[in-house]
């Protein structure tokens, strides 16, 4: 193997940091639109991935997390993925909380 070549692999592992977390987090996000799709097919399936949204989000937060700890002290690294999955599995964990909050307000009226 040439010298080249592992330095071609390291280059390539830093381009690739994030990915996972930005795959999940904007999944997470696209699955709260899945009950506008879909109108031929029975409530409970077309609903399912809304259940899936807030597991979702979770993991692109930890993944997020994970890759911007490993990818810390390095200069070459490409953070953006990774910070905008855990922007978008934040957003997802935001709006069923909101939405929870805020229910919890108009019952106590």
């Amino acid at each position: 193997m040439k010298p080249n070549e592992h330095a071609e692999e390291a280059q390539a592992s830093h381009v690739e940091r994030g990915t996972t977390a930005l795959v999940l987090g904007v999944t997470a996000v696209a699955m709260y639109g899945s009950p506008l799709f879909f109108f031929f097919m029975p409530p409970l399936i077309r609903n399912f991935p809304v259940y899936l949204t807030v597991p979702t989000g979770i993991c692109a937060i930890v993944f997020g997390a994970s890759d911007l700890y490993h990818m810390r002290g390095d200069e070459r690294a490409d953070r953006r993925r990774a910070w905008a999955g855990v922007a978008l599995g934040t957003v997802t964990l935001a709006v069923p909380i909101t939405l929870l909050v805020a229910l919890e307000l108009a019952l106590q009226r």
